[in-house]
């Protein structure tokens, strides 16, 4: 999901072409909180979608928005997105200077792409930016404490010092270096400076795991789902995904 830099790493390693109705089944998720948490009116929504990748979600946000681009700047996964049907369109465009005018669009996607990012506040900006007064962002991140670093597997690496990192990779063959930036829990906040609202809408979303798309969580136990619900706030701040709304 690069969206600063070209990349030669596989589409499939991080395209999600190998799962493409767990990306559709994200979409829908996205437009759940876009709906019952933003209040958007969906239909008539401008959105963008940065760090698009192959374009399966992007794709998916094109059946029920009323325009849907998706930007990247990796050539290979926006081929793959071209070769798609559907009504969503791409550009292949950096995340940190995005070809948009001001104002431009009523909602953004931003999807695990920071840490992929030389400069995160840049691309942020640029997403406040583009986005039209009281228009939205749904930012899923994930931060340097998770167990098992996403992109590569690997248990532990986003906690370790970058050149150590490395060496893993290198040494199970993964890449050569460990570019990802991920930022610590305690600073991803940060990530919401200039807008007018940054709200962790996790606990909500796992509160009402068949509202958000969690069928997993939605076929347990009522009594285990009655349980997540009230340890929602805490549970969601272990995950190592945490999702945000903020508003511009």
């Amino acid at each position: 999901m690069s969206v600063a830099r070209a990349s030669s790493r596989s589409v499939d390693r991080f395209g999600g072409l190998d799962d493409p109705e767990g990306r559709r089944l994200r979409a829908r998720r996205i437009v759940a909180v876009f709906k019952e948490v933003a209040g958007l009116d969906i239909a008539r929504a401008r959105v963008l979608d940065v760090g698009c990748s192959a374009g399966i979600i992007t794709q998916e946000l094109a059946t029920v928005a009323a325009l849907v681009i998706g930007v990247d700047v990796d050539s290979d996964a926006l081929e793959a997105a071209y070769g798609t049907a559907g009504s969503a369109h791409f550009v292949m465009a950096s995340g940190e200077r995005l070809p948009f005018a001001d104002a431009s669009f009523d909602a953004v996607v931003c999807n695990h792409v920071y840490e992929h990012v030389p400069s995160a506040p840049t691309l942020m900006a640029e997403i406040r930016r583009v986005l039209c007064s009281g228009g939205v962002c749904y930012l899923a991140v994930g931060h340097t404490l998770q167990l098992v670093e996403p992109h590569y597997r690997l248990p532990l690496l986003s906690m370790m010092p970058r050149s150590w990192a490395g060496a893993c990779l290198r040494i199970t063959g993964g890449a050569k270096s460990y570019d990802e930036r991920f930022l610590p829990p305690w600073r991803l906040r940060s990530l919401g400076e200039g807008f007018t609202s940054m709200r962790l809408v996790s606990p909500q979303m796992l509160a009402a795991p068949e509202q958000f798309g969690f069928p997993q969580l939605a076929a347990l136990p009522s009594f285990v789902r009655w349980l997540l619900a009230t340890v929602s706030a805490i549970a969601a701040r272990l995950a190592p995904t945490w999702i945000f709304l903020l508003r511009k």
